[in-house]
């Protein structure tokens, strides 16, 4: 059985963030809601997606910009991204159902965190998790996981809560939070969410917290540290352009974080995603660098929706925060989708 850092249902929605960063987001720059990360976010997490998997589920303009943005992600070669990783909604709610072992329908949300990495080691290196609100408990989960994969648990106290510890080295751990919310992940990721719910251990840092407030309301929404490409041997310091030349990602070495959401505005549906960077003079390269990974993408891509929406992101600057953003009504996102039905 895989890591949970590296099993797809999560991969998935942590791959929203990854899709984003380098712009194929949406929408123009509004002022951001005044909220805080869901309650159970350890401080010790530096990243975070926030997903309403039911709006996902019944938004036909949400269900095709997420699969750009998944469909996106599959253009990286990449160990987490594989020939079985979903492509669009309807394969990320086949996923839930696989992976455990429940009707998708009875997931309501879902919130994504971890530690991306400290400079010099592998991202996402053995700190994960994935809070579920559904109608399960910690135990239908467990009984789930393990049904599908063979794992045994073994049921622990942590300080009056329910938490099972696999019996498979690589196993996920399966954690109760009250109210119908469930945490699944690593060891350290679960007695985190735990000791936060307990009133026992801080939740998200201020850093996080302040990512994740500067984003728009929406529901998808996603923030966290941006590792430097200098220092960090997991992130590439240059991207390929073929004949020779390449593209310098080492202008990310400026920037602190990175915040957006999927949205829905009226009859819009769009994407975002914000950079902080250290000043303006650093913000200006991000945005050639951002303008430049949305150009070569665009080349490379053989779907047609998501080249159209990858072609059409605004790349801007405001001060030292860069945005980049697009916007679909859902009358063209239903165009985009019949035009691509019909080239196949």
């Amino acid at each position: 059985m895989k890591e949970i850092a590296r099993r797809d249902t999560l991969q998935v929605i942590a791959g929203l963030a990854s899709a984003t960063a380098i712009g194929t987001v949406a929408g123009r720059h509004n002022p951001a809601p005044s909220t805080a990360p869901p309650d159970v976010v350890p401080t010790t997490a530096d990243g975070l997606i926030d997903a309403n998997i039911d709006l996902l589920r019944q938004d036909d303009g949400l269900r095709t910009l997420t699969t750009a943005a998944l469909q996106q992600r599959t253009q990286y070669a990449s160990a987490e991204v594989t020939a079985e990783s979903p492509r669009d909604v309807d394969a990320l709610l086949a996923d839930v159902k696989a992976e455990f072992d429940t009707d998708p329908e009875k997931v309501h949300r879902a919130t994504a965190f971890g530690d991306v990495g400290a400079d010099g080691s592998e991202l996402f290196d053995g700190y994960a998790g994935v809070v579920l609100n559904a109608e399960l408990s910690a135990e239908d989960i467990k009984s789930g996981i393990a049904n599908l994969d063979n794992v045994a648990f073994t049921e622990l106290d942590a300080s009056g809560t329910v938490v099972y510890e696999p019996e498979s080295a690589d196993g996920p751990w399966v954690g109760g939070l009250g109210s119908d919310r469930v945490v699944v992940g690593t060891e350290a990721a679960v007695y985190d969410a735990v000791d936060v719910r307990n009133g026992e251990a801080a939740a998200a840092s201020e850093r996080l917290e302040g990512a994740f407030a500067d984003t728009r309301d929406g529901p998808v929404r996603f923030a966290g540290r941006l590792p430097d490409p200098s220092d960090n041997d997991a992130v590439p310091a240059s991207v390929d352009v073929g004949g020779g030349r390449s593209i310098d990602l080492t202008p990310l070495d400026h920037v602190s974080t990175l915040g957006g959401a999927v949205y829905r505005d009226g009859d819009v549906r769009g994407l975002e995603t914000t950079l902080d960077a250290s000043d303006i003079a650093a913000a200006s390269d991000v945005t050639s660098l951002v303008s430049r990974l949305r150009d070569r993408l665009e080349s490379k891509l053989q779907d047609a929706t998501v080249a159209d929406i990858v072609g059409d992101v605004a790349v801007e600057r405001d001060g030292a925060t860069v945005t980049a953003s697009v916007e679909r009504t859902t009358e063209e996102l239903r165009s985009l989708v019949e035009r691509d039905s019909a080239s196949y």
